[in-house]
Parts: C-alpha cells; structure tokens; sequence
C-alpha cells in the first residue's frame, strides 16, 4: 500500500540513526498534525535516536505550555525536544492572525520561524552527529523551510496541499468561501509553479513523499520529481483480536466529524438529509465547532432535520472514540482534504465510510471498508448521498458486511507497517545523497 515493495531488497543493518526531526505541531492529546508528528515519533523512536524541533503544542506558534507541561511529568526514550520558540519578530506577524483580523499573515510568521529553526539546526549538526535530516510536517508544501540547504542527507514529507477544490462542489460554499477557495487555488497555482525556493527544496530532497496519489501525480508533472506515496498518519493499536460484533439496529447511527467550517462542507451532508425518505430511522451525531456551527444548526432546524441530529460540539478525543465505538457509519464530506485523521480512528473503530471520491479519501476508502461517492455535480453528489444513506437504513446488514471490511483493510495502515517503511526510506535518503555526492566528484 506504501508503494515501498521496490525498496525490498534495500540493505537494512538495522544500525540506530540519529535523525533531526523538524515536526512543527506536536502534541500527546490532539488530533489531525499534531498526532501526525506525536505517533511518528512515539514509534519511529523505538528504532531510532529523534531530535525534535518543534514551534508549537496548541493552537499558535508558540502555544508551548502542553508540551511544557507533558515534559515536566514524561520522557520519552530516545528522544530529545527542543522548543524553538518564536522570536519577536515572529510574534509581531502572527498577531493579526491570532487575532483574526488577517489569517494570512500566518504564512509570513511561519516563513520567519523556519529560520529561527534553520539557525538552531545549523548549531546542532556543527556540534553533534546525525545521519540524517526529516522535514514531516505539517504536510502543506507551501513553506518548504530551509533545512534542505544543510549537508546531510534529507528526507521531505509526507507533503500535500497541491490540489484545489473541484469546481463541481462550489455550491456547497458560501459567497465568502468561495473568494477564499478561488485566492486559495490562484496563489497555489502560482506558487507550484513560479517559487524557486519550493523548487529548490523539492530538488535537494533525497527521499520526497506524497500524501495522496494526485499530490504524487502533480509533483511529478509539475517538477518532474518522483516521490513515494504514503498517508501522513495511521492507525496505533491492534486487531486480530477486533471483531465486528455491533448490533445493526435502527435508528442508524451516524457521525460526522470535524471543523463546522467551509472546507468541511457539513452542508452538503445536511442537504442530503432533506430528500432521505427515512428521516427517522437514522440518527446523526455531529462532533466539533467553527465559524459555521450556529448558521447550519439553523438550516437544520428550518428543514426539519433537528430532532434526526445531536450537536456535541467540540469533546474531549476518549468521548469521540466512544461514539464512534457506538456508531454505524462515519461520513466525510470535505471538498478539501489529505487524509483527515478521522479515517483512521473511524477505521480503529470498526466503523466503514462514505466520502467523496477526491483527495486523500480516493486512496484509502475502497469497496471493502466504505462507498466513494463520485463528483459529477453538485446536485449529483447530494442524490447519490441521499440514495446511499437510504439503502443502508433498508439494507442495514451491509453495514456490517462492510465493518468487518474495515477490520481487514484497518491491518495495511497500522504504524507497525510504517515503521518498516521509514526505516527503508532513511536507508534509501541515505544512499541516494551518496550517489549524489559521487555524482558531484
């Protein structure tokens, strides 16, 4: 599933590596970057010897007191944090977006901490020995950082981001979303294809992953660059021992999970609600808080759907796997997205799928585990929703064929397999700088 079945015959000695980590969101209890760098580390330090860097365990740069506190109580073994926290400068640009008068001046902040961590880099590889260098995250490709300019070899990703909303799904956006969306894919295109630094990076990267198969695809197209495809995250834990024993009653448990925002388009799962024959025979359980949550709570009620749905909001991630546990169904309907971490908890739970056929969902979500929905329209995606939502409420054994689907396909996307998988990627990042650096002779 990795893509790594070429890298098979690659020599592992097994030989613990020191590797400078630069994970910018880290933290034990969130989700979605956060977690992507936290179970990283807490496996890939099995194997290896981490120094982290980091910039932030909360919601800005430079929110630390988590990790802070976490430290105080909890080592890790065979790891080494370093908080590089953000200098005045930093701070002056990140104020309008912590305050949200203007989120963009985030990406101006973010650019100035990457050199306080390039500067800190530079320091520890002039008095300590790595093997090798691993930028992880967050995934977006837009801020390559510099690292890539240090003389080690360097690994990049798994990035994302280079895709753009499909123009099919823009009627599930707002006036306001979609002059955010339509700046969002101008500024993307151009920057893919007109900044020398981000094509500096991606040439100097000795091992390059994709977190979705068209993300691989643009990067090749666009910079001619291979790059191996893998998931940014995963899933902890076990299941042989997991079986799927839930009861399929009605009503039909669903759950939605995620930001009440644009780019998550809980409207299009609530429009599709509408037109379900049998409203009162599912149940839908949405989890999480944004800029959306009260305007869609009223479209819920002005169309009759409110006494289908419970509102949590934002709970704590054990009350989330609860629910999950005691669900039927999991729905995506984001128009944007890597591989939201919901996937993989929904997966850990038993629990199938249904998405839009698009984005990180396309690559992980099969006949076995879930239901695609594909994007022809918008009116399209809102029937074929709908139509899907009421043959599971008259054929609801279907849900327990495909929850035991989920167990199965649940085994390719486990840390244990990723841990392999990182182990030959610092091998081949380190052969391939040696060929490099003989080429250079």
């Amino acid at each position: 599933m990795y893509t790594i079945n070429k890298y098979k015959k690659l020599d592992l000695s097994m030989k613990k590596k020191k590797i400078l980590l630069l994970a910018f969101a880290i933290s034990p209890t969130r989700g979605s970057e956060h977690s992507v760098a936290w179970n990283y580390i807490i496996n890939m330090s099995q194997d290896n010897e981490l120094v982290v860097l980091y910039g932030e365990s909360g919601y800005h740069i430079g929110d630390l007191d988590e990790m802070d506190e976490y430290l105080k109580k909890n080592s890790v073994d065979n790891v080494r944090f370093i908080a590089v926290k953000p200098n005045r400068l930093t701070n002056i640009f990140n104020t309008l977006n912590k305050r949200n008068i203007f989120v963009y001046t985030f990406y101006i902040a973010y650019k100035f901490w990457h050199k306080q961590a390039y500067s800190v880099a530079k320091n520890l590889i002039k008095s300590e020995h790595f093997d090798l260098i691993h930028y992880l995250g967050p995934i977006g490709y837009r801020e390559p950082g510099y690292l890539w300019k240090l003389s080690l070899p360097y690994m990049w990703g798994p990035i994302g981001g280079t895709t753009n909303v499909s123009i099919k799904l823009i009627k599930a956006l707002s006036f306001s979303g979609k002059l955010k969306l339509g700046f969002r894919a101008i500024v993307n295109n151009l920057q893919l294809r007109f900044s020398n630094r981000i094509k500096s990076a991606i040439n100097n990267t000795d091992v390059l992953m994709t977190s979705t198969t068209e993300d691989q695809w643009n990067i090749k197209k666009i910079f001619n660059k291979e790059s191996i495809y893998i998931p940014e995250n995963g899933i902890n834990g076990q299941f042989d021992n997991l079986i799927s024993t839930k009861l399929i009653q009605i009503p039909l448990k669903l759950i939605w999970i995620g930001s009440i925002d644009e780019r998550k388009a809980l409207i299009i799962l609530l429009s599709s609600l509408i037109e379900l024959p049998n409203l009162d025979k599912i149940q839908l359980h949405i989890i999480g808080d944004g800029p959306l949550k009260k305007s869609l709570e009223k479209f819920s009620i002005e169309n009759n759907l409110d006494q289908s749905i419970v509102w949590h909001g934002l709970i704590k991630r054990n009350e989330v796997f609860e629910l999950l546990t005691q669900s039927h169904l999991h729905i995506i309907t984001s128009v944007s997205e890597a591989n939201t971490t919901v996937i993989w908890e929904a997966m850990s739970a038993g629990v199938p799928t249904i998405s839009l056929d698009h984005c990180g969902m396309h690559d992980t979500i099969c006949e076995k585990c879930g239901v695609r929905i594909k994007i022809e329209s918008y009116k399209q995606v809102i029937n074929d929703l709908t139509y899907q939502l009421d043959y599971f409420v008259i054929n609801p054994k279907e849900l327990e064929r495909l929850s035991k689907g989920v167990i199965e396909c649940a085994k390719k996307y486990t840390w244990e397999g990723r841990r392999e998988f990182f182990n030959k990627m610092y091998e081949l990042a380190i052969e391939n700088r040696r060929n490099k650096d003989r080429i250079k002779q």
